[in-house]
């Protein structure tokens, strides 16, 4: 064998040569669509995994009331606390009805009191209208 030095010579086909190029051409265009597709894959399983962990976050804290309600239990709770207040004046209703219905059977046991008094002093004024004739 011929040692290879600066004067070495190489024969090829031009064939040989565009087959070549073909060939390296194809495996850079496969190895940069293949970098391509792996990167797009581990953006899309990291941006999945945040997802994931911000979930997780939520199904944890959410029900200890660190993140807030849902919009549905926001008007929930507002129908809730809107029939608390209703209940509340319903008691406050009846208890005015109750102190009311004392002082009409007040106003009534006075009322009958001040006509008996009225008729024993038309009696009284009857009978001395009686004696004086």
């Amino acid at each position: 064998m011929a040692p290879i030095d600066e004067n070495t010579h190489l024969e090829i086909s031009l064939k040989a040569v565009v087959s070549i190029v073909f060939a390296v051409f194809t495996l850079t265009t496969a190895f940069v669509t293949l970098d391509g597709r792996i990167t797009a894959l581990e953006h899309s399983q990291a941006m999945q995994d945040m997802t994931i962990q911000e979930n997780q976050s939520f199904t944890r804290e959410w029900p200890l009331g660190l993140r807030g309600a849902l919009p549905d239990d926001l008007i929930q709770n507002a129908d809730i606390m809107a029939l608390k207040e209703k209940h509340e004046e319903i008691k406050e209703l009846r208890e005015d009805i109750r102190r009311m219905q004392l002082d009409i059977g007040q106003i009534s046991a006075q009322t009958t009191t001040q006509e008996e008094k009225i008729e024993t002093l038309f009696d009284i004024y009857n009978l001395n209208m009686v004696k004086d004739k």
